[in-house]
């Protein structure tokens, strides 16, 4: 749907008519995942999972999505390398749980058309984030995997996004490795080197999307996906104190009806709506001993434990419990997104 919006003038400016559109898109782009070979020996998939989980997470900040799709929240998934048993369930999560339009890329060509394509729908991304592995020069949507040169953003793939495509106001976001660096710098740039971060592969999507990127010039650090240190060591106190609340409220709501069974019993006897029970109260509600962070943490670990029986990947439908964060390379740059805007 598209509005006329006029600007009020006066006698010496023109009038102008300014086509405003309200169909706006917020969409994640998740990247396929290899596994090191130890961590397939030991079957362990949560590093696999982590761009999925981001993902989920970023689906969850987004405005909610509206009933006639005026606003959009979208799923993207490049889906080498992920079993069909995942996908099928994150597709159901996705869709029922977020509301959210669930699409899957088998190439770099599927992104970039899917994000011109919103010229010919009448749609604009407002809010556009990209998980996956990077390098410098490069957003790896398929790293070390079978097709990681026909999943790979660069310069020239970044070059052929219309920025008719996205809103005036539009912000995307790289999680991706180094996205917002020039020079290739792996652990350390020096105080007299240039980070180059006008011909970083950021500044280029920002020139070409007239949006703007917010990216890493170091490393991303994906490691606070499944909480941070304080948040694992003191799960296992938290899912006990969860557990010892559950406990506690059950007992409360046996106590409690049987309480009013008694209750309305001694009523109906002596035909009196307000008779008591003599020298008895209701039961008191019990004390929580788990805190809101404790539930957080427990709900979270639920969730992945639950999939992991189930399609044997540990899908958390609750998201990411904390987000993509800087890491620790190369230094001499920021340690945080840097913003880019459009020149």
């Amino acid at each position: 749907m598209t509005q006329l919006h006029q600007g009020q003038t006066s006698d010496l400016h023109g009038t102008a008519q300014i086509a405003v559109s309200l169909q706006q898109d917020f969409i994640t782009v998740v990247g396929a995942s290899h596994m090191t070979l130890m961590e397939r020996l030991r079957g362990q998939k949560g590093n696999k999972m982590r761009f999925i989980n981001q993902g989920i997470r970023q689906l969850g900040l987004y405005p909610p999505a509206t009933a006639n799709d005026s606003s959009q929240r979208i799923f993207l998934i490049f889906t080498e390398d992920y079993e069909r048993r995942l996908l099928d369930r994150l597709k159901s999560v996705v869709e029922t749980r977020y509301g959210a339009k669930y699409r899957e890329l088998d190439s770099i060509a599927h992104l970039l058309d899917f994000i011109n394509l919103r010229i010919r729908k009448k749609r604009e991304i407002k809010q556009l984030d990209l998980f996956s592995h990077g390098l410098v020069g490069s957003i790896e949507f398929g790293y070390e995997l079978d097709k990681v040169d026909s999943y790979r953003l660069r310069d020239a793939q970044a070059l052929m996004l219309k920025p008719e495509a996205f809103d005036l106001s539009a912000k995307i976001y790289s999680y991706a490795c180094r996205t917002g660096l020039g020079i290739q710098a792996d652990w350390h740039v020096g105080e007299d080197e240039d980070p180059l971060y006008d011909k970083s592969l950021a500044q280029l999507i920002a020139n070409t999307t007239q949006a703007t990127v917010w990216a890493y010039p170091r490393r991303s650090n994906y490691d606070q996906t499944y909480g941070d240190a304080s948040d694992r060591a003191g799960l296992e106190g938290a899912r006990a104190r969860v557990s010892a609340d559950s406990q506690a409220m059950k007992r409360y709501r046996r106590q409690l009806s049987n309480y009013r069974k008694r209750l309305a019993a001694l009523r109906l006897e002596k035909r009196d709506k307000n008779a008591q029970l003599p020298n008895e109260k209701p039961p008191l509600p019990p004390r929580k001993t788990a805190s809101a962070q404790d539930e957080t943490i427990v709900r979270h670990a639920a969730s992945r434990d639950a999939n992991e029986k189930l399609i044997g990947h540990p899908l958390d439908e609750e998201g990411a419990v904390h987000g993509v964060r800087a890491g620790d390379s190369p230094t001499g740059v920021p340690a945080t997104l840097r913003e880019y805007r459009p020149l």
